[in-house]
């Protein structure tokens, strides 16, 4: 039995159990205040039956959403009385304006009073649509214009900064290009320089292939022309563009050798 009493005095006595109840009494004290305020007509507090803790956590939730609802409300309130002394502050000065005789205020008069009256955010947000508007030369700035003629300006941006990117790469390819040539050139031009010692025979080469490729042109433009007459031309794809263009450029450059080396020959011969 004094075991017993020793455990429940431990127990009553427990430093985390009196904090949980000063805890309890604080958020009840709490309570009973915020009911009070609320109705005049409370003097009694809650019955001791109901005194328990889903009910007081029922309670500080309704506390804690009626407390951020009058928040709401005073903001709300505060903003009306703002709205109201500017709306009463443009129609003094709009009365100010008025001249003497009592004639109509002119439509620069009223903008002014508008604009003066603004606030800080609406003068701000007044500024960039002026300031888009005239960049744009519109006359009555839209929102959806507005926005397309931006998503427009981005695309042109974009492409500008894609050709400029682009027109860099060349420059740079023409520079690597133009100093190979330069060096070259001063390379043929040195006095330390010496034609290949059997440039005549690679020359008498060069003209026996051209001679050949001349002699076979004729009947290369007969094949064809024979071939293109009985062939169905079929449909052609992708794969086959890409490698009649890959075979075009073979032809190209080898057409361009051959040039050279002919031009080589005419000044050689000159």
């Amino acid at each position: 039995m004094a075991h017993r009493l020793a455990d429940n005095s431990a127990a009553i006595f427990s430093p985390s159990v009196a904090r949980i109840a000063a805890s309890t009494a604080r958020d009840w004290s709490y309570v009973d205040a915020w009911l009070a305020s609320k109705s005049p007509a409370w003097k009694t507090s809650l019955p001791p039956f109901e005194r328990n803790q889903d009910t007081l956590k029922a309670l500080l939730a309704l506390v804690s959403l009626n407390e951020a609802a009058d928040d709401q409300r005073r903001l709300l309130a505060r903003v009306d009385a703002a709205a109201l002394q500017g709306l009463t502050a443009a129609q003094n000065k709009a009365e100010a304006a008025t001249s003497p005789t009592g004639s109509a205020l002119t439509k620069g008069h009223l903008l002014d009073a508008i604009e003066h009256s603004l606030p800080k955010d609406g003068a701000s947000a007044l500024d960039a649509l002026t300031t888009v508007a005239s960049e744009a030369a519109t006359a009555s700035p839209d929102p959806d214009h507005l926005g397309s003629l931006m998503l427009r300006l981005q695309g042109t941006i974009y492409g500008a900064e894609q050709t400029a990117a682009r027109v860099d790469a060349f420059e740079r390819h023409i520079q690597r290009e133009a100093e190979a040539t330069e060096e070259l050139l001063h390379t043929l031009q040195g006095e330390c320089y010496k034609p290949p010692s059997d440039l005549a025979k690679q020359n008498l080469d060069v003209q026996r292939r051209i001679k050949t490729v001349s002699a076979q042109l004729p009947d290369l433009h007969d094949r064809v022309a024979a071939l293109g007459a009985s062939v169905v031309t079929p449909y052609l794809t992708i794969g086959d563009v890409i490698d009649l263009e890959q075979r075009y450029h073979a032809l190209v450059f080898h057409m361009k050798e051959l040039s050279e080396h002919i031009a080589a020959l005419s000044q050689d011969n000159s």
